[in-house]
């Protein structure tokens, strides 16, 4: 038995059952990410007009590498992605998933990453990485299908797609993940999305 920490408050409420993940009491009128959130602990990460590559070394699209010494696990939450270019070869958009322990080269940062307690005029980062661009020792394996896409959409592009990992694929130090092109790479600037996850110290 252990004493269950009140989200909105200082009190505990002894002798509740409760595991060693933080667990809290909160309300549901602020919904399911407020406490993560409220701690500092959710973080978004979004990435713009990027050529989605197919799993590769050299890896093109939003990558998430929770780097080794971060102390932290990332529980991945939510997704959105979009192509708004004509890209016929690409048939869909995929995540994908590998782990290295040395630090990814030739990268480029994400467009934006950072928790979603907003409190400076500046982003604010957490303990791991995110890329729009690095180059990875070993191929990423495909791991899931997020969406479908067609090449019959002219240069209007397609509806933003969304869904949820429901905290389901979990990161350990070393572990990344990125989008990914199903089929062929995506066309030239033709890709965009975004992660909503949270760093949950260990």
């Amino acid at each position: 038995m252990a004493d269950l920490d009140l989200a909105f408050g200082a009190q505990k409420l002894k002798g509740a059952a409760a595991t060693g993940a933080g667990d809290a009491l909160v309300s549901q009128h602020l919904g399911k990410y407020a406490v993560l959130a409220l701690k500092g602990q959710l973080y978004s990460a979004y990435g713009t007009a990027l050529a989605l590559s197919a799993p590769a070394t050299a890896t093109i699209g939003l990558m998430i590498w929770n780097r080794p010494g971060s102390g932290v696990r990332v529980h991945m939450l939510e997704w959105a992605s979009q192509i708004f270019a004509t890209s016929i070869s690409c048939t869909g958009v995929l995540l994908a998933a590998g782990y290295q322990t040395t630090t990814p080269t030739t990268v480029t940062a994400a467009t934006f990453y950072g928790r979603t307690l907003v409190n400076d005029i500046v982003a604010q980062p957490g303990k791991v990485s995110a890329y729009n661009i690095a180059t990875v020792l070993t191929a990423p394996l495909a791991i899931m299908l997020l969406h479908h896409n067609t090449a019959a959409i002219a240069t209007t592009g397609e509806d933003v797609m969304s869904g949820s990992f429901g905290g389901g694929i979990v990161l350990e130090e070393g572990a990344f993940v990125t989008v990914a092109a199903h089929g062929a790479a995506a066309a030239a600037s033709a890709w965009a999305g975004s992660f909503l996850f949270a760093e949950v110290p260990k």
